[in-house]
């Protein structure tokens, strides 16, 4: 039975991608920012976009492993 909410291993990726890139630019904001509402709003964003991420994390559907090919048998030594 599949879960009623979960996502798929490319969203999350999306999801992850797309977190980081919030991230970065709510940080630049908290920088730049010298108004103290601001900054605290740009934090408060960046905490939800983490919990996002950390829910969406805990709900994905875990990826496919490739299935990995045997080792070749080691080389034979003559005698020699």
């Amino acid at each position: 039975m599949k879960a009623w909410l979960a996502f798929s291993p490319d969203a999350a990726s999306r999801v992850f991608d797309r977190a980081q890139a919030t991230l970065v630019w709510l940080a630049v904001l908290v920088f730049l920012s010298s108004e103290p509402a601001v900054r605290g709003l740009a934090i408060a964003a960046m905490l939800a976009v983490a919990l996002a991420a950390t829910v969406v994390a805990l709900l994905a559907e875990a990826a496919p492993s490739l299935p990995q090919s045997p080792a070749p048998p080691p080389a034979a030594h003559s005698g020699e």
